[in-house]
């Protein structure tokens, strides 16, 4: 069956079939819905786990398991996903747009379970309400997502035009974790002051950051087209051995832990930045930093505004490093500046100027710049090695592995943040007369164990990524082998090669592969 629209307009001065060009509406529409994509990551990593501690009064370390549990049912069911849109013949919109609009249309629901005000529920009910509520959204987020990165393939045949609709889809989910970052976390801050009211929030959470995310979704998946063709009579089984094939491709595995580690760490700050800021950096104490011109409320803010800021301005930065060296280079050029501004952070002291904590913030995020924007240029080498080896481009396999891993990598990561602090006896608020949380003194075993939360995971999981950068050893260079042998291996065989070209293709195999 072929499902593409005869209707587009006329093909521009290239081999692009007039059936595969982008309009430009549709780009800008198709890369508004990845808002959720991107949005929606910042904001859970940033408030979850305090949301669960300092808002529902659940003991940290429980916390931290019923985020790791229903993160790992996210892993299992995204696979599934996969097949069960592939397999979707059912509607005339396609295989994946229907999920995009239900899901979309669920994400408000979504949100209300999980942000749910239950704060006078007993303990026990607390923590099964937050499994399955947490369950119910990972699903929906599931239920759309996975359909909606398919689409990154299936929207056009033409890679020229793929490539500049996924430009505007980066563009988006650059600016939505930007916002997502930064709007919670100030909004988290009047809420922890008593300020604003928690129900307040929930609302601004149900209908304010859902109908953001959920509209551009469900518009989408109306308005966007599905131009790949495919068989209506093929249908697919999920083969776990196969899913992780690709894993046995030795550039995509450094690829893949380049990607975890930098954004396991960011997850990871981001989620102990709120018990930073209230218990190191002096929120519970009215603490205020000094801009000059401006005083500001110590709060979250002070670690991800500037952190995210900078990182975007070092994007620029990176490109160069990129252009004149490698992607590789690009990535780990920066990482002994996050390092150095973590441990800045961590050594922090009550008396020193509460401006320092921004400003250390601020070297983290130029070193992150690399980490943040190499790994999606990268992923694109890593598929041109795995056809490289298996003679086919397992593009959406490759993908799906990323997002496995790295939700697998954020349950753990979050759950640790939970474990540590809750081990070292955290204080749950108490909750006065008008049901407002109010913190309490941490004990010094608490303030270490943020310290060293910060210090050390940033440590070690980026020089992992430094080592892995190194060995990841694909290049401009190579990469044009590469599409040579691949190219004439296609027309006529390995047995076309010369003896020189057998030797050099081995080498790269072995080396790539």
């Amino acid at each position: 069956m072929d499902n593409t629209d005869k209707t587009a307009s006329a093909a521009p001065a290239d081999t692009c079939m007039p059936e595969d060009v982008i309009p430009l509406k549709e780009k800008v529409i198709y890369g508004a819905a990845d808002l959720f994509g991107g949005g929606q990551a910042a904001f859970i990593s940033v408030i979850l786990l305090a949301f669960f501690t300092d808002i529902i009064g659940i003991d940290a370390a429980i916390a931290g398991t019923v985020i790791m549990v229903s993160k790992i049912w996210d892993a299992i069911i995204d696979p599934s996903m996969g097949i069960i849109s592939d397999n979707s013949r059912w509607s005339k919109l396609g295989r994946r747009k229907p999920y995009m609009i239900i899901g979309g249309a669920l994400i408000p629901v979504g949100l209300a379970i999980l942000f749910a005000p239950i704060q006078d529920f007993g303990a026990t009910s607390k923590v099964v309400w937050m499994i399955f509520a947490y369950i119910i959204y990972t699903s929906i987020s599931s239920l759309s997502q996975v359909p909606f990165m398919a689409m990154s393939s299936d929207i056009s045949m033409d890679y020229k035009q793929r490539n500049s609709a996924n430009t505007w889809k980066l563009l988006f989910d650059i600016i939505a974790a930007g916002i997502f970052y930064l709007i919670p976390s100030l909004l988290w801050s009047q809420v922890t002051k008593g300020a604003m009211p928690y129900l307040d929030f929930y609302f601004i959470i149900v209908f304010g950051f859902g109908l953001v995310f959920a509209v551009p979704l469900v518009v989408a998946g109306f308005l966007i087209k599905e131009r790949a063709p495919y068989d209506i009579n093929e249908k697919k089984r999920l083969n776990i051995k196969d899913f992780f094939k690709c894993l046995t491709v030795k550039s995509y595995v450094w690829h893949l832990i380049m990607y975890v580690t930098a954004f396991l760490t960011l997850d990871m700050v981001s989620a102990v930045a709120i018990y930073y800021t209230n218990y190191i950096g002096g929120a519970i104490d009215g603490v205020q930093v000094d801009f000059g011109f401006i005083k500001m409320d110590m709060g979250s803010i002070m670690i991800i505004a500037p952190l995210m800021v900078s990182a975007a301005i070092g994007i620029v930065i990176s490109y160069v490093i990129k252009a004149k060296f490698s992607k590789q280079a690009a990535f780990r050029a920066g990482l002994p500046l996050y390092i150095i501004g973590a441990i800045l952070l961590a050594c922090y002291q009550p008396d020193w100027p509460p401006i320092l904590i921004p400003l250390f913030a601020m070297i983290m995020g130029f070193g992150f710049a690399g980490a943040q924007s190499m790994p999606w240029l990268i992923f694109a080498d890593t598929v041109d090695v795995a056809e490289l080896k298996f003679g086919y481009r397992p593009t959406a396999n490759m993908s799906g592995v990323m997002t496995f891993m790295r939700t697998l990598a954020t349950a753990f990561g979050t759950g640790m943040v939970g474990w540590v602090i809750g081990a070292a006896n955290y204080v749950n608020p108490d909750i006065d007369e008008n049901g407002n949380s109010v913190l309490q003194q941490q004990p010094e075993s608490v303030l270490l164990a943020i310290r060293l939360l910060i210090a050390i995971t940033v440590t070690v999981l980026l020089t992992i990524g430094f080592i892995a950068s190194i060995k990841y050893r694909v290049t401009d260079k190579r990469l044009a082998r590469i599409r040579y042998f691949v190219l004439k291996r296609n027309e006529s065989g390995e047995e076309s090669f010369t003896a020189e070209e057998k030797e050099e293709y081995d080498k790269l195999r072995k080396l790539l592969c």
